[in-house]
Parts: structure tokens; C-alpha cells; sequence
């Protein structure tokens, strides 16, 4: 993250309940792949990372003891230019991977 050009951090407070934890992180797993995606379609490349070190991470980013520093998102333009679609998708048909009723 340190040498991205751009990076997201994801805060929230505390949850007052594991409850609320589970449904925090699922939200924020949506909105992180969501800005992934959006950055993918304007050809900037990103990555997420998860923060263990709370406490260096609040005293870092100024965060205060009351929240958590969930993700970072780096973000920046790969070294051999903006991402491009991918011409040629190279996948299995769908009736091999989508199953109804039956597997």
C-alpha cells in the first residue's frame, strides 16, 4: 500500500455485537469488490488487504480507539499501462458451472 498511488481505507466503529461484526464485513467485502470493479473498468489496477495491526494502523491514520481499520484498497496504473479488457474469455460453457434443481 505504501508505494500505491492511491489507497482506500475502510473504517467503521466497533460493532456493539459479533452480529454486526459479520454483517459489517460482508458489506464491506461488497463495497470493496465493487470499487475493484469500478477501478478495473477505468483501467486502474487495485488490490485489498486486510489490517491486523489495529493499533498501528489507528496511530498511522489518525483513527480513533472507538473504530477499526477493516481493508485497504491500493489503487494505481500497472508499470505497462492501463488495464485493457480481455479480448478473448477463455471460460468453461455455462451449463458446466450453473446447475438447477440437480448438481
Amino acid at each position: 500500500m505504501a508505494s500505491s498511488a492511491a489507497t482506500i481505507v475502510l473504517v467503521l466503529p466497533e460493532p456493539e455485537s459479533e452480529r454486526y461484526r459479520l454483517m459489517d464485513e460482508y458489506d464491506l467485502g461488497q463495497a470493496t469488490m465493487l470499487m475493484l470493479l469500478t477501478a478495473t473498468d477505468l483501467g486502474i489496477g487495485g488490490g485489498h488487504s486486510a489490517v491486523g495491526d489495529q493499533e498501528a494502523a489507528r496511530r498511522i491514520l489518525g483513527v480513533p480507539a472507538t473504530h477499526r481499520v477493516a481493508y485497504m484498497i491500493g489503487l494505481g496504473y500497472p508499470d505497462d499501462g492501463p488495464l485493457r479488457p480481455v479480448e478473448r474469455l477463455d471460460r468453461r460453457p455455462y451449463d458446466e458451472v450453473v446447475h438447477r434443481g440437480r448438481w
